[in-house]
């Protein structure tokens, strides 16, 4: 009698016939196949999490901008309702006047003057003051003294209606005082945008400014100061930029509505709206 052993018998790839298995492999044609189908299949997937990416990005964006809302109704409550005054006057040095550092006691994190859509500078260090792109961020700013209006290497993508702004004098960068919304509880707050999609740190828009005659275009003829519509009138958000207003509401704004917004006191809403350039066309009207 044989004694067991506990030895599993080994498996030799031998059938009782004595013949070896066959094992068949993917052939050419099979694997060419495979491949076409996930490259067809990656095809249909990437626009749709372009798709997916672009809205999670504008999202932040909204909620970036719900927060600066409450900066400035923050500041509006600590100094009687108004805005902050742009410039120096009374007892505000011009750096304790600008929105750049005017508001940094109401914030920590710096990331919040970032759409995540443009969350990055294109410009090199030593370009100073330099503006952002579509999707890019303006600055970075050099070194600040203690009479500048910004701080050492600010940089954002979004921008300050300068109209809402509670200036001291009768002008203020070479504007008249007279038409800017000192108050956060100014009428018709809703339609007053105050904080935006921009490519540069403000603006003075007006009706008669001219949009961009191509996607990025920012340099007015009489360059800073001069068809300012232009720094907000960016393809940011698919046709849109996002938007805080006077009342401290968030929304979408299409480019075209741009000019159908009450900017400052005096801007006439139902002026004839200019000749769009042929990028625009396509887009909503307003």
């Amino acid at each position: 009698m044989h004694k067991r052993t506990g030895c599993k018998r080994l498996e030799t790839g031998i059938s009782n016939g004595g013949s070896k298995r066959s094992v068949r492999g993917f052939t050419l044609v099979e694997l060419l196949v495979v491949i076409a189908i996930i490259a067809l299949l990656m095809s249909i997937l990437m626009p749709a999490l372009s798709r997916a990416k672009k809205q999670a990005n504008a999202v932040v964006c909204q909620a970036n901008l719900q927060q600066w809302g409450m900066i400035f109704a923050l500041y509006a409550t600590d100094n009687e309702g108004s805005l902050p005054q742009s410039v120096a006057g009374g007892t505000l040095c011009q750096r304790e006047a600008y929105w750049i550092t005017a508001l940094v006691p109401y914030y920590e994190d710096r990331k919040i003057r970032l759409c995540p859509s443009a969350a990055n500078t294109l410009n090199p260090p030593e370009c100073n003051r330099c503006p952002g792109t579509t999707f890019s961020a303006w600055g970075p700013f050099d070194a600040a003294t203690d009479d500048d209006w910004w701080e050492t290497g600010a940089m954002g993508s979004y921008g300050i209606n300068e109209w809402c702004s509670n200036p001291p004098g009768d002008s203020y960068w070479g504007f008249p005082s007279k038409y800017a919304w000192r108050s956060t509880s100014a009428k018709g707050a809703g339609q007053v945008p105050l904080f935006l999609d921009c490519i540069y740190i403000d603006g003075y828009p007006m009706h008669y400014d001219e949009p961009p005659e191509y996607p990025g275009e920012y340099r007015g003829s009489g360059g800073w100061a001069n068809a300012a519509m232009k720094y907000y009138c960016i393809d940011r958000h698919e046709r849109h930029i996002n938007g805080v207003f006077l009342d401290s509401s968030v929304r979408k704004i299409g480019l075209k509505e741009l000019w159908r917004l009450k900017w400052h006191q005096a801007y006439p809403i139902d002026f004839q709206p200019p000749e769009w350039p042929v990028w625009m066309r396509g887009f909503k009207d307003y």
